[in-house]
């Protein structure tokens, strides 16, 4: 395995990056590297188990492999926010146990409202109530 700088520079703004991110959001960040030379070291990155990677809406997001999260994505500004605690050890027991599954790992994703979105749809309501 060979990390060119360009690939380290993408691996290091992923790791620098709370939430998963976007092949466009690391060229915007990387201005000097071209977004396909993004897509090709993120691609390097995922095949070579440094970055995990989900599809959602149409857009590929990338994360680190080496933290543990979890994420809420706000369906109306579509921000994406970590979350740090994780408390699904007992889910995974329960599901080993009720359907013989040998889980490796999780992924999760909430969606809703964010605070700041769920605050503006309810002075919305309460406007057109």
């Amino acid at each position: 395995m060979r990390i060119t700088k360009n690939r380290e520079k993408v691996y290091n703004e992923i790791l620098n990056s709370l939430v998963p991110v976007t092949a466009y959001d690391v060229s915007e960040k990387l201005s000097e590297i071209s977004l396909t030379t993004v897509y090709r070291a993120l691609e390097y990155l995922y095949e070579n188990g440094f970055v995990k990677k989900f599809s959602l809406d149409d857009y590929t997001y990338y994360y680190s492999s080496s933290v543990h999260r979890h994420f809420f994505r706000c369906v109306n500004c579509g921000r994406l926010y970590p979350i740090e605690d994780c408390y699904m050890e007992e889910y995974e027991k329960y599901l080993s146990k009720t359907f013989g599954f040998r889980i490796e790992e999780h992924f999760v994703l909430f969606s809703g409202l964010c605070g700041t979105c769920n605050e503006e749809s309810k002075i919305k309501n309460s406007v057109t109530q």
